[in-house]
């Protein structure tokens, strides 16, 4: 009995041993990679400084290439200038790169005064230009009608929206203060450590999850409350969409005169499509009415209030935390609860249904496995609204309501779950779809109850009767808008992804393009978050196919095959119909990833999981600040 005891004291150390260990090489790795990304990002970029006057709102551009290379959008910096500010800042690339510069001073017919440019890396000459004789080494390009340099800086007179110099540089390396970053670093590792120390529990079940939560809520409250009315995409449709139902419960009569400013320059109202959120959205604005707040930020508060009940669930659930891990990679999904706009509150329900359908004590799974009658009373109503719910979200959810069932059934089939009652649990299951169902019914049936069974010859003659020119059905094929039907124009599927580059716009605006597609980061930014997200990814599905656990590896590959589904759909549909590369239709696979995390979580490692997630958080956390809140209209406040 000693030596059994003696045998099990052994291997308790050795486990404690081998966790020490890990922790050191976790620790070490975060301390090389913030070091290394420090060095990239800090030190080895060229910071640029500008003092400039324009009389309107306009971007200011330096974009860069070595000698005999042609200037790209993919090597470009920009920043939005406005008449009340003049002095701006911003990062270019490492400037042992620079040979020529091209300076966009404005995008609009008028005149600009440019004061001041400083270009400065750590262990470099600055290059400056802010005397006479500075200016005078710009070289004018395009659109420069007049100009002159003095000393009150450079004045440039355009002809048009795109003037430009180009300055050629020769930047001069005098050595960099190797002991003052030394000792930049060493502080770096010291806050590391400090943090890990005090905050290492909250790796614990992923309790560090509510607090990022908490930070992107924040972040998407000050977004709600200082942008501008209709600086988002669409949001003018979905306010005035959302306002209707304040005061109403059927639809509404689609040629009834009272909704025709809800209509789009695409002829097409959001109260014709019989998604559930308008209703939802607008009964929530009823309730804001009585703090007379203005209307469009009420309207904004229903899907601000959704990403609350996301942070407070993740409180109380470590599993709906793994279904919202997903929601803590992208600054895009935090920008949809900013505004209002119906994707948002997809994205909830989605959510919803992925905490009910992997936690095993959530009432949806009770419901399953109990005969009680509050949960088989509240389980019915509940779940029967919230399948509804998701029976009327977007098209592009499709894939996530078929990924639900197929992983129901994985579970229930191929697991121990449900082993004792599998037909028990498959007639409780169609009950509640069939009233899911039900609801979808009751809304298209109060549709057909108001307009009829012509109701989409009354849309379509609409459309004809309020689209523009560009947008009509009648209109002919070569004077309609260029973005539509690319594939009867003759571009080729080849042409629309690699020329008009579809992966690249759908990868951007899924991390990070704010207000209608105008505010965008630098290309280094998109880059980091692409390459975080292959390791993530990479480590999560590597880990679930090397544990060959069956249940988990049908998961990973549902969610393999259906988002492709979904990619290829939004493909076609950009090819065929309308080109819209934008990532929020192919965010049902953030939802899907989420689930399949709960369901794998025993197989993929969680300090390498943490990692990659904070530094796509930290990224996510620029790209909303520095990138979104910085540069989106605001609100004027008197």
């Amino acid at each position: 009995m000693a030596t059994l005891n003696e045998e099990l004291d052994l291997m308790k150390v050795s486990r404690t041993t081998d966790r020490r260990w890990a922790s050191r090489f976790f620790t070490l790795l975060l301390c090389i990679l913030a070091c290394g990304l420090y060095y990239r990002f800090i030190v080895n970029e060229a910071h640029v400084e500008i003092e400039v006057e324009v009389s309107q709102k306009s971007e200011f551009k330096i974009y860069w290439a070595d000698a005999g290379e042609l200037y790209s959008e993919k090597h470009m910096s920009v920043v939005v200038a406005t008449p009340d500010r003049k002095k701006y800042s911003f990062f270019l690339t490492d400037i042992k790169k620079l040979a020529r510069l091209r300076i966009d001073t404005h995008t609009y017919e008028g005149e600009v005064t440019l004061k001041r440019i400083v270009i400065s890396q750590e262990g470099w000459d600055p290059i400056t230009l802010e005397t006479e004789e500075d200016f005078t080494k710009l070289v004018p390009l395009h659109q420069v009608g007049e100009y002159r340099a003095d000393q009150n800086g450079l004045w440039v007179s355009s002809t048009g929206i795109d003037s430009n110099f180009e300055l050629l540089i020769s930047p001069q390396f005098h050595g960099l203060n190797i002991s003052w970053l030394v000792v930049r670093l060493m502080a770096l590792v010291f806050v590391i450590l400090l943090v890990q120390s005090c905050a290492g529990k909250l790796m614990i079940n992923l309790r560090f999850v509510p607090i990022l939560l908490f930070g992107a809520w924040m972040l998407i409250v000050v977004m709600a409350g200082i942008s501008e009315r209709n600086v988002h995409p669409d949001e003018y449709v979905h306010l005035y969409a959302t306002s209707y139902y304040d005061d109403n419960w059927l639809p509404p009569v689609i040629d009834d005169p009272g909704i025709r400013h809800t209509y789009s320059a695409y002829g097409v109202s959001r109260l014709n499509n019989g998604e559930v959120y308008y209703l939802f959205a607008g009964k929530f604005d009823k309730l804001l009415s009585g703090f007379k707040l203005p209307n469009y930020l009420s309207l904004r508060g229903f899907n601000v209030f959704l990403f609350g009940l996301v942070f407070l669930y993740s409180l109380k659930s470590r599993y709906a935390r793994m279904v919202a891990l997903p929601f803590l990679l992208s600054p895009q999904i935090w920008y949809l609860f900013s505004y209002c706009d119906s994707d948002a509150f997809a994205l909830f329900c989605a959510f919803l249904a992925g905490c009910q359908l992997v936690d095993p004590d959530s009432l949806f799974q009770r419901f399953l496995k109990e005969d009680g009658l509050m949960v088989k009373i509240g389980g019915f109503i509940l779940l029967s609204i919230l399948l509804g719910s998701v029976f009327l979200l977007k098209k592009n959810y499709y894939p996530f309501i078929a990924f639900f069932y197929l992983c129901l059934g994985l579970k229930m089939f191929f697991s121990a779950d449900y082993y004792w009652d599998r037909r028990g649990f498959l007639k409780k299951l169609v009950v509640i779809s069939l009233a899911g169902a039900c609801i979808l019914g009751i809304r298209m049936g109060a549709d057909y109850m108001v307009n009829g069974p012509d109701r989409q010859e009354k849309i379509e003659q609409l459309q004809e009767k309020l689209a523009y020119s560009w947008y009509k059905p009648s209109t002919e094929l070569h004077k309609k808008h260029v973005s539509l039907y690319l594939k009867q124009r003759g571009t080729t599927l080849k042409e629309l992804i690699v020329r008009d580059r579809w992966f690249e716009r759908s990868f951007q605006s899924s991390f990070g393009v704010f207000g209608y597609s105008t505010i965008t980061a630098p290309l280094i930014y998109y880059d980091l978050i692409r390459w975080s997200g292959i390791a993530l990814l990479t480590l999560v599905f590597c880990s679930i196919f090397w544990r060959r656990e069956l249940v988990g590896s049908g998961v990973a590959l549902l969610v393999i095959g259906l988002s492709g589904a979904l990619i290829a759909a939004s493909i076609y549909h950009s090819w065929t119909v309308d080109f819209q590369a934008q990532g929020r239709y192919l965010f049902p696979i953030f939802s899907m990833l989420g689930i399949l995390y709960a369901e794998n979580y025993k197989a993929i490692n969680r300090r390498l999981l943490t990692l990659g997630v904070l530094v796509m958080y930290c990224l996510s956390v620029y790209g909303f600040v520095f990138q979104g809140l910085v540069r989106i209209p605001k609100v004027v406040m008197l």
